[in-house]
C-alpha cells in the first residue's frame, strides 16, 4: 500500500472514530472556566412573603467567580441572553414564573419545587409528581429531609463529591422545607429521600434527554432540594471536623450544591451522530485482539438462526467469538466480553455470569433479577410485552428514546423509532438510579428496554457492577427482524459495553 493511501486510509479512520468514539460524559469545567461568566438569578424580589437567603446566595455565587444579574420572576425570558446559567430561587412564583424558561437553551439549577412542571422537569401532580415539605405542614418529614441517600456513586456529580449508596447528612438540625421530584425515565437521580428514588432531592437531565413530559432538555437542568431560607443550613465540614473522612462525607450539603451548578454550567458531551457505517468502522478498530464469549442454548429451536447471524455478525467486525452452551460452567477467563442470548433459560443458565468481571450484555430481560439489573417482582420490577398467555401488553416494535445523549443510542433522535420490522416480544426492567435509560417502551416511561449500568454502579441488592452492563432486548428471533435503526443500536450497545 502506498504512503498516500495509508494516509487515506488513517484520516478515513479517524473520522470515523471522531464521530461515534467519545466520552459518554464530559469531564467537569474547572471553576477558572467559569470565572466571569454572568448568571441570570430569579428571585422573588422584594415582594417575597418570607425570609429568605437569597442574598447569601447571590453572595456566594459571586465568590465562586461568577457574575451575578439578579431579575424577579416577571422578568421576560430575554434576560437570559448571554448568560451561561440561569438560577431559579423557591422565592419566585412559579405561576408567574410559568414556562418561560423550558425551551431556553441555557442551563437551568432550580430549587423551586412548584416550577418543577413548568420546566418539564417532573409531572403535574402535586404529592405524586413533586412536593415541598415544611415544618408547618408536615413536621415529622421536615425532620427527615435533614438526610439524604446516594441513589446514583457513577455521574460526574456523584464522583466528585465522593458520594456513597448511603446517608448523608443534607442541612443543619432543626426542621426545615425540602423539595422533592420524581424525574422522568431521562433524569438522574443523585440523591433521594428516605431512599426512595421517586423523591428525588437532586436530580438531573443532560442536554438532549427526554424530559418528563416528552419534550428534550435543550441544555443541562438540575432540581435542587433547598427551601427559601435553607441556604445557610446547608452542610459542611469546618475545623477539626474537615480531618475526620466520616465527617467529609457526611457534611456535603454545600459541597452538592456547589458541583451541581458547576456540572450545570459545564459543558455537555458532544451529542452522537447516526451514521451506522462510521460507527462499524469504530467496531471494527475496538474488535481487533478483543475476544466475546456468545452464551445460548445450543438445542434452541425458535431464534437459533437469528443467534447464528448475530455471532456471524460480530465475527465480521473482528472479535473473536467462543459460542457457549448455556449449561457449560462459566467460561469468562480470557474474554473482554459475555453476550447472554435470549435463547437461554434462567433455569439453565442460573446464577453464571451474573458476577462475571468482564463486560456483559444480557438479551433477556426476564433474567434481569439474576443479573443484579433490577428487583425480584416480575411484571413490577421486569417483564415483557406480547409474549402470549404471560403478558397484557400487546406485541411492540417501536421504542422511545429518552437518553438520546449517550452514545448508546447511536445517534437516533429523542422519541420513538421503529426498532424491529415487525411486531413481536420485547422485554423490560426497572434499574437503579446508576443505570443510564437509553430507551423505554412505548407510553411505558418506567419500562426500560436499554439501559446500562457504568463501571462500579450499584445495582439491584448492594451489588457493585465489577464492569459495564448492559440490557438489550432481543427475544429469540428478533435480531433478524432489527431495523437498520435497530442494527445500529446493538452495534452501539455492543460498543459502549466493551469499552470503546
Amino acid at each position: 500500500m502506498s504512503g498516500l493511501m495509508k494516509r487515506v486510509r488513517a484520516a478515513t479512520l479517524c473520522a470515523a472514530l471522531a464521530a461515534v468514539a467519545f466520552p459518554a460524559h464530559a469531564a467537569l469545567a474547572p471553576w477558572s472556566a467559569l470565572h466571569g461568566k454572568t448568571v441570570l438569578f430569579v428571585t422573588g424580589g422584594a415582594d417575597s412573603p418570607t425570609p429568605n437567603d437569597d442574598a447569601l446566595v447571590a453572595r456566594h455565587l459571586e465568590q465562586l467567580g461568577w457574575v451575578v444579574h439578579t431579575v424577579d420572576a416577571a422578568a421576560p425570558a430575554s434576560d437570559a441572553d448571554g448568560a451561561a446559567l440561569i438560577v431559579l430561587s423557591s422565592t419566585a412564583n412559579a405561576h408567574v414564573l410559568g414556562n418561560k424558561y423550558a425551551d431556553t437553551p441555557v442551563p437551568i439549577f432550580t430549587w423551586n419545587t412548584y416550577d418543577y412542571p413548568n420546566l418539564g422537569l417532573t409531572g403535574p401532580v402535586l404529592h405524586q409528581d413533586f412536593e415541598v415539605i415544611d415544618p408547618v405542614q408536615h413536621y415529622p418529614d421536615s425532620f427527615a429531609v435533614l438526610y439524604a441517600y446516594g441513589a446514583n456513586i457513577t455521574s460526574e456529580i456523584s464522583r466528585a463529591v465522593g458520594l456513597k449508596p448511603r446517608l448523608f447528612g443534607t442541612l443543619y438540625l432543626e426542621p426545615q422545607t425540602a423539595g422533592w421530584g420524581r424525574p422522568g425515565p431521562g433524569g438522574t437521580v443523585i440523591a433521594d429521600f428516605k431512599g426512595i428514588a421517586d423523591h428525588a432531592a437532586l436530580f438531573t437531565y443532560e442536554r438532549e434527554a427526554s424530559l418528563e413530559d416528552g419534550r428534550v432538555a435543550p441544555a443541562r437542568r438540575v432540581a435542587f432540594f433547598l427551601g427559601d431560607d435553607d441556604f445557610h443550613l446547608l452542610t459542611a465540614t469546618y475545623g477539626p471536623a474537615a480531618s475526620d473522612p466520616n465527617m467529609r462525607s457526611w457534611a456535603i450539603g454545600l459541597q452538592l450544591f456547589d458541583t451541581a451548578l458547576r456540572w450545570a454550567a459545564s459543558a455537555p458531551p458532544r451529542m452522537p451522530a447516526y451514521d451506522p457505517s462510521a460507527l462499524q468502522a469504530t467496531l471494527r478498530h475496538v474488535a481487533h485482539g478483543k475476544r466475546v464469549l456468545f452464551v445460548e442454548r445450543m438445542d434452541a429451536g425458535e431464534g437459533a438462526e437469528a443467534d447464528e447471524h448475530m455471532v456471524a455478525h460480530l465475527r465480521s467486525l473482528g472479535f473473536t467469538v467462543t459460542v457457549a452452551d448455556q449449561s457449560d460452567p462459566e467460561r469468562v477467563r480470557g474474554q473482554d466480553l459475555v453476550i447472554v442470548s435470549g435463547t437461554c433459560s434462567k433455569w439453565k443458565l442460573a446464577n453464571k455470569y451474573a458476577d462475571a468481571a468482564v463486560p456483559l450484555i444480557s438479551l433477556e430481560g426476564l433474567m434481569s433479577d439474576t443479573m443484579h439489573f433490577s428487583g425480584f417482582d416480575r411484571y413490577v420490577d421486569y417483564g415483557e410485552h406480547g409474549e402470549e398467555r404471560e403478558s397484557d401488553d400487546p406485541a411492540e416494535s417501536y421504542l422511545d428514546i429518552v437518553g438520546a445523549w449517550n452514545p448508546m443510542a447511536a445517534g437516533l433522535k429523542p422519541g420513538l423509532v421503529k426498532f424491529a420490522a415487525d411486531p413481536g416480544v420485547l422485554k423490560w426492567a426497572r434499574p437503579l438510579p446508576d443505570a443510564i435509560v437509553i430507551a423505554t417502551l412505548p407510553n411505558e416511561p418506567q419500562e426500560c428496554a436499554i439501559f446500562g449500568y457504568p463501571k462500579d454502579a450499584r445495582m439491584a441488592g448492594g451489588f457493585i457492577a465489577p464492569a459495564r452492563r448492559a440490557l438489550l432486548p432481543l427475544d429469540n428471533p428478533t435480531y433478524d427482524e432489527l431495523t437498520p435503526q435497530g442494527s445500529a443500536m446493538f452495534d452501539a450497545v455492543v460498543l459502549w459495553t466493551i469499552g470503546g
